[in-house]
Protein backbone atom coordinates (compact mmCIF):
# COMPACT_ATOMS: atom_id res chain seq x y z
CA UNK A 1 0.00 0.00 0.00
CA UNK A 2 1.12 3.28 -0.84
CA UNK A 3 0.25 6.29 1.32
CA UNK A 4 -0.45 9.63 -0.10
CA UNK A 5 0.44 12.74 1.78
CA UNK A 6 -1.55 15.79 1.23
CA UNK A 7 0.60 18.65 0.27
CA UNK A 8 -0.46 21.99 1.72
CA UNK A 9 1.07 25.09 0.35
CA UNK A 10 1.61 27.40 3.37
CA UNK A 11 2.28 30.35 1.15
CA UNK A 12 -1.11 30.13 -0.50
CA UNK A 13 -3.29 33.22 0.19
CA UNK A 14 -6.23 30.93 0.99
CA UNK A 15 -4.53 29.12 3.86
CA UNK A 16 -2.45 31.97 5.29
CA UNK A 17 -3.62 32.58 8.89
CA UNK A 18 -0.58 34.53 10.04
CA UNK A 19 -1.60 37.70 11.93
CA UNK A 20 -5.23 36.72 12.63
CA UNK A 21 -4.59 36.72 16.37
CA UNK A 22 -3.09 40.22 16.26
CA UNK A 23 -6.00 41.60 14.24
CA UNK A 24 -8.48 39.99 16.65
CA UNK A 25 -6.64 41.41 19.67
CA UNK A 26 -6.49 44.88 18.07
CA UNK A 27 -10.24 44.82 17.36
CA UNK A 28 -10.99 43.79 20.95
CA UNK A 29 -8.61 46.47 22.22
CA UNK A 30 -10.34 49.09 20.04
CA UNK A 31 -13.74 48.02 21.40
CA UNK A 32 -12.52 48.23 25.01
CA UNK A 33 -10.96 51.64 24.35
CA UNK A 34 -14.24 52.92 22.91
CA UNK A 35 -16.16 51.59 25.94
CA UNK A 36 -13.60 53.22 28.28
CA UNK A 37 -13.80 56.62 26.56
CA UNK A 38 -17.61 56.51 26.56
CA UNK A 39 -17.67 55.59 30.26
CA UNK A 40 -15.25 58.42 31.09
CA UNK A 41 -17.34 60.98 29.20
CA UNK A 42 -20.49 59.76 30.96
CA UNK A 43 -18.81 60.00 34.36
CA UNK A 44 -17.53 63.52 33.66
CA UNK A 45 -21.01 64.65 32.57
CA UNK A 46 -22.62 63.13 35.66
CA UNK A 47 -20.06 64.82 37.93
CA UNK A 48 -20.83 68.19 36.32
CA UNK A 49 -24.55 67.61 36.88
CA UNK A 50 -23.98 66.73 40.54
CA UNK A 51 -21.81 69.83 41.03
CA UNK A 52 -24.43 72.02 39.36
CA UNK A 53 -27.14 70.57 41.59
CA UNK A 54 -25.02 71.18 44.70
CA UNK A 55 -24.35 74.80 43.66
CA UNK A 56 -28.06 75.33 42.95
CA UNK A 57 -29.10 73.84 46.29
CA UNK A 58 -26.56 75.98 48.16
CA UNK A 59 -27.61 79.16 46.37
CA UNK A 60 -31.29 78.35 46.78
CA UNK A 61 -30.84 77.78 50.52
CA UNK A 62 -28.90 81.04 50.89
CA UNK A 63 -31.53 82.96 48.91
CA UNK A 64 -34.32 81.41 50.97
CA UNK A 65 -32.63 82.30 54.25
CA UNK A 66 -32.06 85.87 53.02
CA UNK A 67 -35.75 86.24 52.12
CA UNK A 68 -36.77 84.83 55.50
CA UNK A 69 -34.43 87.29 57.25
CA UNK A 70 -36.17 90.10 55.36
CA UNK A 71 -39.56 88.79 56.54
CA UNK A 72 -38.24 88.52 60.10
CA UNK A 73 -36.99 92.11 60.06
CA UNK A 74 -40.44 93.31 58.99
CA UNK A 75 -42.17 91.03 61.52
CA UNK A 76 -40.04 92.44 64.36
CA UNK A 77 -40.79 96.09 63.55
CA UNK A 78 -43.67 97.92 65.19
CA UNK A 79 -43.42 101.54 64.09
CA UNK A 80 -44.93 102.85 60.85
CA UNK A 81 -41.63 104.61 60.09
CA UNK A 82 -40.00 101.18 59.72
CA UNK A 83 -42.95 99.32 58.12
CA UNK A 84 -44.09 101.75 55.44
CA UNK A 85 -41.65 102.18 52.58
CA UNK A 86 -42.39 105.89 51.92
CA UNK A 87 -41.69 106.69 55.59
CA UNK A 88 -38.33 104.88 55.82
CA UNK A 89 -35.64 107.52 56.18
CA UNK A 90 -31.90 107.40 55.67
CA UNK A 91 -30.25 105.65 58.61
CA UNK A 92 -33.43 103.82 59.67
CA UNK A 93 -33.33 100.08 60.43
CA UNK A 94 -34.94 99.21 57.11
CA UNK A 95 -33.14 101.76 54.95
CA UNK A 96 -32.06 99.90 51.79
CA UNK A 97 -34.16 96.87 52.74
CA UNK A 98 -37.74 98.11 52.36
CA UNK A 99 -38.82 99.71 49.08
CA UNK A 100 -42.18 100.60 47.52
CA UNK A 101 -43.66 98.54 44.73
CA UNK A 102 -43.99 99.96 41.24
CA UNK A 103 -47.26 101.96 41.30
CA UNK A 104 -48.40 100.79 37.85
CA UNK A 105 -47.34 97.14 38.05
CA UNK A 106 -46.92 96.20 41.72
CA UNK A 107 -46.52 92.48 40.97
CA UNK A 108 -43.79 92.97 38.35
CA UNK A 109 -40.60 91.70 40.01
CA UNK A 110 -38.27 93.30 37.48
CA UNK A 111 -39.83 96.76 37.91
CA UNK A 112 -39.77 96.40 41.71
CA UNK A 113 -36.17 95.23 42.01
CA UNK A 114 -34.29 96.52 38.96
CA UNK A 115 -32.45 99.45 40.54
CA UNK A 116 -30.00 100.06 37.68
CA UNK A 117 -32.52 99.85 34.80
CA UNK A 118 -30.90 97.05 32.81
CA UNK A 119 -34.17 95.01 32.68
CA UNK A 120 -32.72 92.08 34.61
CA UNK A 121 -32.31 91.25 38.27
CA UNK A 122 -28.71 90.80 39.40
CA UNK A 123 -26.53 91.52 42.42
CA UNK A 124 -26.09 95.16 41.39
CA UNK A 125 -29.79 95.73 42.07
CA UNK A 126 -29.33 94.65 45.69
CA UNK A 127 -25.95 96.20 46.49
CA UNK A 128 -24.53 99.66 46.17
CA UNK A 129 -24.50 102.93 48.05
CA UNK A 130 -27.07 103.10 50.83
CA UNK A 131 -28.15 99.48 50.39
CA UNK A 132 -26.04 97.87 53.09
CA UNK A 133 -29.17 96.63 54.89
CA UNK A 134 -29.75 94.22 52.02
CA UNK A 135 -26.37 92.46 52.37
CA UNK A 136 -26.62 89.23 54.32
CA UNK A 137 -23.17 87.65 54.22
CA UNK A 138 -19.63 88.94 54.65
CA UNK A 139 -18.70 88.04 51.06
CA UNK A 140 -21.53 90.22 49.66
CA UNK A 141 -22.91 87.37 47.59
CA UNK A 142 -26.30 87.01 49.27
CA UNK A 143 -28.86 89.80 49.51
CA UNK A 144 -32.38 90.48 50.70
CA UNK A 145 -34.94 93.10 49.81
CA UNK A 146 -38.56 93.62 50.87
CA UNK A 147 -41.07 95.31 48.59
CA UNK A 148 -44.16 96.87 50.15
CA UNK A 149 -47.14 96.11 47.94
CA UNK A 150 -50.19 98.38 47.74
CA UNK A 151 -53.08 97.70 50.09
CA UNK A 152 -55.33 95.19 48.37
CA UNK A 153 -59.08 95.67 48.14
CA UNK A 154 -60.72 94.29 51.29
CA UNK A 155 -57.57 94.41 53.40
CA UNK A 156 -58.77 97.48 55.28
CA UNK A 157 -61.38 97.06 57.99
CA UNK A 158 -62.39 100.70 57.88
CA UNK A 159 -61.25 104.07 59.09
CA UNK A 160 -59.42 103.99 62.38
CA UNK A 161 -59.01 100.22 62.29
CA UNK A 162 -55.80 98.38 61.57
CA UNK A 163 -54.87 97.56 58.00
CA UNK A 164 -53.28 94.55 56.44
CA UNK A 165 -50.08 95.44 54.62
CA UNK A 166 -48.61 93.06 52.08
CA UNK A 167 -44.93 92.58 51.45
CA UNK A 168 -42.87 90.53 49.03
CA UNK A 169 -39.53 89.49 50.50
CA UNK A 170 -36.81 88.59 48.02
CA UNK A 171 -33.64 86.64 48.64
CA UNK A 172 -30.87 86.60 46.06
CA UNK A 173 -27.66 84.59 46.10
CA UNK A 174 -24.86 84.44 43.58
CA UNK A 175 -22.25 82.00 44.81
CA UNK A 176 -19.86 79.48 43.18
CA UNK A 177 -20.93 80.42 39.69
CA UNK A 178 -24.63 79.83 40.38
CA UNK A 179 -27.53 82.20 40.93
CA UNK A 180 -30.84 81.82 42.75
CA UNK A 181 -33.66 84.14 43.71
CA UNK A 182 -36.69 83.42 45.84
CA UNK A 183 -39.81 85.44 46.58
CA UNK A 184 -41.78 85.04 49.80
CA UNK A 185 -45.09 86.76 50.50
CA UNK A 186 -45.83 88.21 53.94
CA UNK A 187 -48.78 90.12 55.42
CA UNK A 188 -48.76 92.17 58.57
CA UNK A 189 -51.62 93.92 60.30
CA UNK A 190 -50.89 97.15 62.15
Amino acid sequence: MQSYKTFIDCNSPINNENGVAIVTVLLILMLLTFIGITSTNTTITEKKMVRSLAVFERDFSLAESAAMEGVQKIANESTPEELLAPLVTSGANNDGLLVSADPLEPENDIKNLDANGDAQIDRNDFSGAGVTASEVDAKNLTFRKVVQLPIASGDSLGLGASRVYSYAAYGFSENSGGRAMIKVGYKKRF
